[in-house]
């Protein structure tokens, strides 16, 4: 490859990892379906680059989908479901914790016990932090 046609290839690189870093930018202050759509848009942008026919069919498909099936409030419902789920087992965990350790149980269990119970509030921290 000659030297323009290599400094030609590297300003394109450097351009679209740009556009792309913009596209994160913008994808991060939006929510819901607007999100869902653009990140689909911004993977449909790239497949299209790079000629990835099936690609481009497959995320058309999806973000037809997105716009005729799409509603903020079910994708706010939906996360507050499972935000319940999260905080009903950190609510039993901790039961069954306090149970063992009431019942002076082996350590073994205990430290499952606990093991378990940091997994399930970083479940529900994760979860808490994301926006629907």
């Amino acid at each position: 490859m000659n030297r323009l046609a290599t400094t030609a290839l590297t300003l394109l690189l450097a351009a679209a990892s740009m556009g792309a870093s913009a596209a994160s930018v913008a994808n991060s202050q939006l929510t819901g379906c607007a999100a869902k759509r653009e990140s689909i848009r911004s993977e449909l942008q790239q497949a299209q680059a790079q000629g990835l026919s099936d690609k481009v069919a497959g995320l058309t498909r999806a973000l037809d989908e997105v716009n005729a099936h799409c509603r903020d409030n079910v994708l706010v419902e939906r996360h507050n479901k499972k935000v319940l789920k999260a905080q009903a087992k950190v609510n039993q965990t901790e039961r069954s914790l306090r149970l063992a350790q009431e019942a002076n149980k082996q350590p073994k269990k205990i430290a499952k016990l606990e093991g378990k119970l940091e997994k399930a509030r970083a479940e529900l921290a994760a979860l808490q932090a994301q926006q629907p």
